[in-house]
């Protein structure tokens, strides 16, 4: 129960199913042992049955269109390049919560995997390393260390001191077709092919994965001549540029880290806010001065105190990795570590 409540606090605000956040669910045992047993019995029977989904029932997709939306626009003719699949199932996306120790989970299944497709490189993740990847990137750049970081589509191989860097082309349609029948449980099928929607609790294991096997078969190729697989991993030109890794840019010094780019979007629920049609809506910070300040000094690799901003993501554990951590920690001196005054 403990680590239940524990989830239940990190979760709060968001959905466990439509309609319903995790903060509104009931505190007591015996509810949490029937929700146990349903996600229990739903692995065991369906999970590993190689059996995909192909039911309408919470399937959806979610569009993203490249077009810029208009001021008192409200219908638009758009082409839409990008997609992702949106499936809801309790069963599938609630495992976690009886997963006391995710780490050594994530650390099992990735050493397996690491035999299975005969990986001898050394590769991180942060599933598994937390953030140690940021420091074991610096080390590669400053140090010429080789090693390869790995976070769903998003591999990074640094060989040499030089980087590599590479996306998944259409990562939710390849990986159910790269990982085969055995993984087909958490997927949905439509289209001749096999798609890992988003909301089930494999997501970012599979994606990683999925990323592995790719090296394992094409490694050599991309280790040579750091070209193109077509079709399935691009080459991301810009992201090497920069020593753009996992929302670091290391470019202008491997060992201070600075902020890259500006997310205008975040996908947090919390943050969102409805426009409805024909209405405008005034959005404001609620940063405070020095919250503020310490955004602004991270796209400068510093914080307050002229440190890098690799003394506090360093210690970021595997379990506490996630989404939106860089931002929140940089924001919030007290995650980091720092007395409470």
């Amino acid at each position: 129960m403990d680590h239940i409540k524990k989830y239940v606090k990190d979760h709060e605000g968001r959905s466990v199913a439509p309609g319903l956040k995790w903060d509104q669910l009931p505190m007591d045992r015996s509810f949490w042992s029937e929700f146990y047993n349903e996600v229990k019995g739903f692995a065991e029977e369906y999970m590993f049955s190689g059996q995909s989904f192909n039911t309408p029932f919470n399937f959806g997709s979610r569009q993203r269109g490249d077009q810029d939306t208009e001021r008192d626009q409200v219908y638009y003719d758009l082409d839409v390049s990008r997609t992702r699949i949106v499936m809801f199932n309790t069963a599938l996306s609630s495992l976690f919560a009886f997963l006391p120790d995710k780490k050594n989970a994530y650390k099992e299944i990735i050493e397996g995997a690491l035999d299975t497709f005969e990986l001898n490189q050394h590769i991180m993740t942060p599933i598994v390393d937390g953030g140690e990847v940021y420091g074991a990137a610096a080390d590669a750049l400053h140090n010429n260390e080789d090693v390869t970081i790995i976070l769903g589509d998003d591999c990074n191989i640094y060989k040499n001191g030089e980087q590599y860097a590479f996306d998944g082309v259409n990562w939710e349609t390849q990986v159910g077709t790269i990982m085969g029948k055995p993984f087909h449980g958490t997927k949905t099928f439509f289209g001749g092919m096999y798609h890992v929607p988003s909301g089930v609790w494999d997501t970012t294991e599979q994606d990683t994965l999925a990323t592995m096997w790719v090296l394992s078969q094409y490694g050599d190729d991309v280790l040579k001549d750091g070209k193109n697989i077509p079709g399935i991993m691009e080459r991301e030109e810009m992201d090497e540029e920069v020593n753009f890794c996992l929302g670091l840019r290391y470019a202008d010094d491997p060992n201070q880290p600075r902020l890259q780019g500006l997310k205008l979007t975040q996908d947090k629920a919390d943050a969102a806010k409805i426009l409805p049609a024909g209405r405008s809506l005034e959005l404001t910070s609620k940063y405070s001065e020095d919250q503020a300040l310490r955004w602004y000094l991270a796209y400068h690799g510093t914080n307050p105190d002229g440190g890098s901003l690799l003394d506090f993501l360093t210690k970021i554990s595997a379990e506490d990795f996630r989404s939106g951590m860089v931002s929140d920690l940089v924001m919030d001196p007290l995650l980091e570590g720092e007395e409470d005054d």
